[in-house]
């Protein structure tokens, strides 16, 4: 396999500007240098900066004006793995509207067995299944599919909105009181699905996240999984040194 020499140039400048948006150095609304100073500055060619830029806003980061410049449109959600954040609550601290569009709300009886096996299900049991587009000042960020056994949340059809948060209702409303969750992180390119779900391009990358949330008394209170357009977030974590004598 041959790689164009071309590609990872214009992916390093793709980087760079990515990661000033990630770190707020380019700000939402901020203008992007000219091409021909992003040229000088970067001692490219013009291809090389045109290709970065579209990259860009094919990924919905920035915005291109006839006559008026290029803009930051979109700040990456940056996530921290060391505590536990609604969507809603991540989407309110970098500035944006959350909400959600609903596409489906069934309660199963019949469902795969590593479902009840995760929840902790007798053979009886009813759960709900909650499929969601989330959403950020009206643009797709994640495909959120949830599974939460009916005893816990009776009605819960009744009482979900596309601009309700899950956390609010389970805490507020149903006054379950979660502690701990366990994920598991894959990175891998969206099946058609989710593709359609969320609107996005063929083999474009997402981040694929899933758990269980724990209760304080250690029941199982959900199952998730959620698909993350890849370049519309970032997760962070602090891990200590653990030394081995």
């Amino acid at each position: 396999m041959t790689v164009d020499k071309n590609d990872f140039i214009y992916m390093k400048i793709y980087n760079d500007i990515y990661e000033k948006i990630k770190s707020n150095v380019l700000k939402p609304g901020g203008r992007i240098q000219p091409e021909n100073v992003l040229k000088e500055q970067y001692n490219v060619s013009r291809d090389s900066i045109r290709k970065a830029l579209q990259k860009l806003e094919n990924d919905g980061l920035i915005s291109r004006r006839a006559g008026a410049g290029t803009y930051v449109t979109s700040k990456i959600a940056d996530y921290s793995l060391a505590s536990q954040e609604s969507f809603t609550e991540q989407m309110i601290k970098i500035g944006k509207v959350p909400s959600s569009e609903i596409l489906s709300i069934e309660i199963l009886s019949d469902y795969d067995a590593e479902i009840g096996e995760k929840l902790d299900l007798v053979s009886d049991e009813k759960v709900y299944r909650v499929c969601r587009v989330r959403k950020a000042d009206g643009d797709p960020m994640a495909l959120e599919i949830v599974y939460v056994p009916q005893k816990l949340v009776p009605n819960l059809h009744t009482l979900l909105y596309e601009d309700t948060s899950l956390y609010k209702l389970y805490e507020d409303y149903y006054n379950l009181k979660m502690k701990d969750m366990e994920v598991h992180i894959e990175a891998e390119l969206a099946d058609r699905d989710v593709q359609k779900k969320l609107k996005l391009k063929e083999n474009t990358p997402i981040l694929k996240i899933s758990g269980v949330m724990q209760l304080e008394d250690q029941r199982p209170h959900y199952y998730f999984i959620c698909y993350h357009i890849g370049h519309k977030y970032s997760f962070s974590v602090r891990l200590p040194r653990k030394r081995v004598s």
